[in-house]
């Protein structure tokens, strides 16, 4: 063979065992740090156990029930729209009409069926290809089966766990991390009152699971805007996890909030 020829070939060679080290970085390393770079920053992190499922709740808390959610509260709540009968006004209760007086809010929303949509005609079981699926068995996750499920999974990923040079992996890893981008819920909150009430520092942003046998639930703590204390509630049925009910309760006593919601259960028909 002659000297030119053998130098092609080999210049060909190097360029495409380059060619493919580039596009193998490019599906593993490098996608796996534009995670950090692009997706995460601002996502919560993984959730955790519920850290106040031990409370002790006062004797004196009344029995409570709306809209299918029952919880104990302190006695002297009142609907603070009394003649509403559905929507988002059915479901308020109050410790006080007077607002610049009030310290505690709870609020029951309707059921919710979310709509197993990602795009057009795409469903919950499109969602997982068997590319995605292929990298979560090597990461160790589940796919999911109900809404529940698939929240639980968006909820509790880690990217740390991810191993950067797999790029099935980083694959699934990814596409968990944009789900998670896009199915996190804004932090609803219903204002507790028009008075300042300071920055209430043990209400970071955080996100924690919490079963309680008949129920399943995320619980996300923050505060309102004049500071007060809330937590909300994503409560599911054992019985049905597509469906799902929101609570939220704001107060100015942070015991208190954290009282109620280890209460909050699905009532028994």
């Amino acid at each position: 063979m002659k000297k030119g020829l053998k130098i092609a070939i080999a210049s060909i060679l190097s360029i495409s065992i380059a060619g493919g080290a580039m596009f193998y970085l490019s599906q593993s390393v490098i996608k796996y740090r534009s995670i950090g770079y692009n997706i995460t920053p601002g996502l919560p992190d993984a959730a955790k156990p519920y850290p106040y499922a031990d409370i002790e709740v006062p004797d004196d808390f009344r029995a409570c029930s709306v809209k299918g959610i029952d919880f104990y509260a302190p006695d002297g709540l009142d609907w603070m729209y009394p003649f509403e009968t559905d929507g988002v006004k059915s479901g308020i209760l109050v410790d006080n009409a007077d607002e610049q007086e009030r310290d505690l809010l709870i609020c029951v929303l309707d059921p919710e069926e979310p709509v197993e949509s990602f795009g057009n005609d795409v469903t919950l079981a499109d969602v997982f290809d068997e590319k995605t699926k292929k990298g979560m068995a090597k990461l160790g996750y589940e796919v999911p089966t109900t809404y529940y499920d698939f929240i639980y999974l968006l909820n509790t990923i880690k990217p740390e766990d991810c191993n950067q040079f797999s790029v099935s992996e980083v694959n699934a890893m990814y596409k968990l991390e944009t789900y998670k981008g896009v199915m996190a819920p804004a932090f609803m909150s219903y204002k507790l009152n028009s008075a300042e009430t300071g920055q209430n520092m043990e209400a970071e942003d955080d996100i924690y699971y919490y079963n309680n046998g008949n129920m399943r639930s995320f619980v996300r703590q923050g505060s309102d805007k004049n500071g007060a204390y809330e937590l909300m509630l994503e409560v599911y049925d054992v019985n049905d996890l597509n469906t799902y009910q929101t609570v939220m309760i704001i107060g100015k006593d942070v015991d208190t909030v954290r009282q109620i919601a280890k209460t909050v259960t699905i009532a028994e028909e």
